[in-house]
C-alpha cells in the first residue's frame, strides 16, 4: 500500500467498483463550462462533483449536490480537532431544525505527499528520499483507522441516533502531475463508505485501467512502519498539518 505503482490493463467491460466506495469529480481547477461537459459525459461514473472555485472567500464548501467538504485536513492532529468541532455542533443542533447536510472530510493525498516530501529533500539522504511518496497512502489508512473508531464513540452513537448523518472521508488527488498518478492515489484509497474525487481526466484514466477487485484492505501494520521512519527523520506524520508551502509541487 505504500507505493504508486503502474496502473494495469483493465480487462473489456464495464467498470467494477469497490463495495460502498463513490467516485466524485475534482472540477476546483476547471472552467464551469468544462465542469459542466464533465459532469454530463461521467454520469454514469461520478457520484458527486467539487465544483469550480468562486471568486472571493466562502464560508463553506458545498459539493454539486450540496455534501459539506469540511477540511482539509492533513494528519490525525488536524482530524481530530476538526471531528470534535463537527461532533460539538450536533450536540448544539439537537435535529429540531433543518435536516443536517452530510459531511465529507477532505483528505488531499498529493499535499500530504508534497508536505513530506520537501521535508525530506531537505535532509537530501539516501534512506531519506527512499521515503518519498509514502506519506500520503500511510496518513489515508491511519485516518481511516480512526474515523471507524471515531464513530463508534457514545458521541457519535447518540448522534446518528439522532438522525445526524455520520461524517465520512473525501480522499482527493488534486493537483498532479497527470491524471495517472490520480488513478494510482485513487486505487490505495479504496474503503468502504469513503469518497474518491479525482479530475475529470483521471476520473477517465481509472475507468479505462483501473482494475477494481474489491474494497481496500486496511493495512495499519505497514502504515505505522511508514510512521516510525519518518519519526526517525524527525517528521511526525500524526501532527502534520497546513497547507503546501507556496511554490512546492506536489506530486
Amino acid at each position: 500500500m505504500n507505493t504508486l505503482a503502474p496502473l494495469r490493463p483493465r480487462p473489456a467491460g464495464p467498470l467494477r467498483r469497490a463495495a460502498d466506495v463513490t467516485l466524485w469529480l475534482d472540477c476546483r481547477r476547471t472552467s464551469p463550462e468544462r465542469a459542466r461537459q464533465a459532469r454530463a459525459d461521467l454520469a454514469h461514473t461520478a457520484h458527486d462533483m467539487l465544483p469550480p472555485l468562486p471568486q472571493g472567500h466562502v464560508p463553506e464548501r458545498l459539493s454539486a449536490d450540496g455534501t459539506v467538504v469540511a477540511g482539509p485536513v492533513h494528519g490525525l492532529a488536524g482530524y481530530r480537532r476538526l471531528m470534535r468541532r463537527l461532533l460539538s455542533g450536533t450536540a448544539a443542533s439537537p435535529g429540531s431544525g433543518p435536516v443536517a447536510r452530510p459531511v465529507a472530510v477532505e483528505y488531499p493525498l498529493p499535499a500530504v505527499d508534497a508536505l513530506v516530501n520537501a521535508r525530506l529533500d531537505l535532509i537530501g539522504s539516501c534512506e531519506a528520499k527512499a521515503m518519498r511518496f509514502r506519506a500520503g497512502i500511510a496518513g489515508a489508512h491511519l485516518l481511516y483507522d480512526a474515523l471507524r473508531r471515531d464513530l463508534r464513540s457514545p458521541g457519535w452513537v447518540r448522534a446518528v441516533a439522532r438522525d445526524v448523518p455520520a461524517p465520512y472521508l473525501l480522499w482527493t488527488t488534486e493537483p498532479c502531475a497527470g491524471p495517472d498518478q490520480g488513478a494510482e492515489y485513487a486505487e490505495k484509497c479504496l474503503f468502504p463508505g469513503t469518497a474518491v474525487a479525482l479530475s475529470p481526466d483521471a476520473l477517465r484514466t481509472f475507468s479505462r485501467h483501473a482494475v477494481v477487485t474489491g474494497p481496500t484492505a486496511v493495512d495499519l501494520k505497514e502504515a505505522r512502519r511508514v510512521v516510525g521512519i519518518l519519526d526517525w527523520f524527525g517528521i511526525r506524520l500524526d501532527a502534520l498539518d497546513g497547507p503546501v508551502a507556496q511554490g512546492t509541487t506536489p506530486c
